[in-house]
């Protein structure tokens, strides 16, 4: 399964977001940021295979187009995220996209705030819908290991898959939680060039790029992601200008990621 996010800057990029669908042959393809960019005209360079789904209008930051063999219906919606059930022909999902709060202008409690609420509500839809195969991805305007995506009390994500395999709850100051994997560290390579989605100079501890747009899983996928990449080129266009993401397309990066499952 084969699945992208883009936070698209509000700019027009309606004919990438369908190129790119199409040369990566996504099954499911999920932006933020999205209003200077006609969803339905991408659907239109698409047909007959995709469908777009806006939701209900909970949340005006996120949409999803996925093909129509995929049964697609949101769970729940809130200001900053997405909380969709995903019916393969081999499995259902639970796909959440999220964009959290802009990094720096909003801090980590902010974020968090909006992270414990989201998480009550994903331990929710994992009940309801008796799915465990739970998949958060998005922009998160923090990287892997800034304590909104490692803190027990926030995402709770590992970076390594013997950590959530040897114990996939843990309890801390007398509440348990449960974890989930995040496999971003792992395909971080110079070798690769595969640095992060977003690039920032500013401040005298600046990482340069950063990985601000990420996904994580529960214990049940940890083994099938196949592939985690941010896409630099749609076709023979280069998404970055000189080294940064090239802002008047997009000031985020692509990210592209593959599960084990064939359709």
């Amino acid at each position: 399964m084969n699945l992208l996010f883009w936070n698209l800057a509000k700019n027009n990029n309606c004919k990438r977001f369908a190129a790119l669908i199409k040369e990566k042959a996504v099954d499911i393809g999920i932006v933020a940021e999205f209003q200077g960019t006609d969803l339905n005209e991408t659907v239109k360079d698409l047909e007959p295979s995709y469908a777009l789904e806006k939701g209900k209008g909970g949340c005006t930051k996120i949409a999803l187009i996925a093909k129509k063999k995929i049964l697609i219906s949101v769970f729940r919606e809130a200001t900053r995220y997405v909380i969709y059930s995903c019916k393969t022909r081999e499995s259902t999902y639970i796909i959440v996209a999220v964009h959290l709060p802009a990094n720096p202008s909003a801090g980590p409690a902010e974020r968090k705030a909006v992270i414990r609420v989201l998480v009550g509500d994903i331990e929710e839809a994992e009940t309801t819908l008796q799915c465990v195969n739970t998949i958060i991805t998005g922009d998160f305007n923090a990287s892997p290991f800034d304590s909104e995506l490692v803190g027990k009390d926030s995402f709770n994500a590992v970076l390594y898959k013997d950590l959530i395999r040897r114990k996939e709850n843990v309890t801390f100051a007398g509440q348990q939680y449960k974890r989930f994997y995040n496999p971003m560290i792992n395909y971080i390579s110079e070798g690769t060039r595969n640095y992060g989605s977003f690039y920032y100079s500013q401040g005298i501890n600046s990482l340069y790029w950063f990985c601000y747009d990420q996904v994580i899983v529960r214990k049940s996928l940890i083994d099938r992601i196949d592939s985690v990449t941010y896409c630099k080129k749609i076709q023979s266009e280069n998404l970055s200008h000189k080294v940064t993401p090239n802002g008047e397309i997009s000031d985020h990066l692509p990210l592209f990621f593959k599960l084990t499952e064939e359709f």
